[in-house]
């Protein structure tokens, strides 16, 4: 007698991947995309006469945003990483005073000075965008060299540097901005356009937010920014300098801070002492916003970038709208709220 054997069906189960397109549609830096259209929309028709919509106001747009994309960039590597700068402001005021001072110094003599004619305007300016690059990540330096002596949160540290910053930058100036700087700075870098299209300093910042995302991405050192952000420990046994990687993560926003610097100088041709002072909440904000986590071991540098669109685009919108610009302020500090809101989401949806 033949045994009938009855095999069962095997099932197999196939994981589908989501399509490109609806990674693209449901990915952060997609969403924060639509709210950015949506608030250029929005200003657009409250706006009087729709001068929101101008092509000058879209320029001082991309020359406002460029400054915050850079700042934001350096930030997404250190927050990251899980630390934080809140000295950034400071390092850009003093980068560009000491930028303003070698400018002023090797520009010519005091008369000439006075009048806004540099004999020596050339390699006075290049003089002034490398010592604004140096002041920038010597900065940093110090401030990952405090974080590692002292085995302190970075916080700390970089929040007594920020007053140490601004007091140096007083000192320096004895509390008067440097002015009548080169108009050769503004018309060929600081306000200049590339091809008549597009601000010099947004193609800068395009530009260094690329490399910034391949690095983050593609290279070693990205992933030991984040390992370090994840689980110090781990990150150490896994061969991670930690140490020597805080002091790069800490130079690289002291050298993005230091261009920044300059950017500033070359735009309004003058130093602002008593400015500044919500870059480093404005430029964490981004960060969080863009999908980095604030503690660590996430990082999205496209998010970042088009986040920090966002305060400029508020900024520029309420002054349009004539409120005053001391609620400026208060924008940086909802925005930093709603960061933080939506980062605590993040984290609650992931355990």
């Amino acid at each position: 007698m033949s045994q009938l054997t009855q095999s069962k069906p095997t099932e197999t189960f196939t994981s589908v991947e989501p399509s490109y397109g609806k990674r693209v549609v449901t990915s952060t830096a997609f969403m924060i995309a639509v709210v950015v259209v949506a608030l250029v929309v929005l200003f657009g028709i409250l706006s009087p006469n729709g001068i929101f919509f101008s092509g000058a106001n879209f320029r001082n747009l991309a020359l406002d945003s460029a400054q915050l994309i850079l700042l934001a960039v350096g930030m997404t590597f250190l927050v990251g990483a899980g630390e934080l700068d809140l000295s950034i402001g400071a390092n850009v005021i003093l980068s560009s005073v000491v930028a303003a001072k070698v400018i002023t110094w090797l520009g010519g003599s005091p008369q000439e000075i006075l009048a806004g004619n540099y004999a020596n305007a050339g390699i006075a300016i290049l003089a002034g965008f490398g010592a604004a690059l140096v002041t920038g990540v010597l900065f940093g330096v110090v401030n990952a060299t405090l974080v590692n002596l002292l085995r302190v949160n970075s916080f700390i540290v970089t929040l007594a540097m920020m007053s140490a910053g601004s007091g140096l930058a007083y000192i320096v100036t004895g509390g008067v901005n440097v002015s009548s700087l080169p108009r050769e700075m503004q018309k060929n870098f600081g306000s200049a356009d590339l091809f008549g299209i597009i601000p010099i300093p947004a193609v800068i910042a395009i530009v260094i937010g690329i490399v910034a995302w391949y690095i983050m991405t593609k290279l070693r050192f990205g992933a030991h920014t984040l390992g370090m952000g994840s689980s110090i420990r781990a990150a150490e046994r896994a061969g991670v300098n930690v140490r020597r990687q805080r002091v790069k993560l800490f130079a690289i926003m002291g050298l993005i801070a230091g261009l920044v610097g300059f950017i500033d100088i070359a735009r309004f041709l003058t130093t602002n002492i008593q400015g500044h002072q919500g870059d480093a909440l404005a430029a964490i904000a981004a960060v969080v916003i863009g999908g980095t986590s604030l503690f660590g071991g996430r990082a999205s540098v496209l998010g970042s970038m088009i986040a920090a669109i966002i305060p400029a685009i508020l900024i520029n919108g309420l002054v349009i709208m004539r409120v005053g610009s001391f609620y400026q302020l208060v924008v940086t500090g909802v925005i930093l709220l709603i960061a933080v809101g939506i980062d605590q989401r993040r984290r609650a949806q992931q355990k």
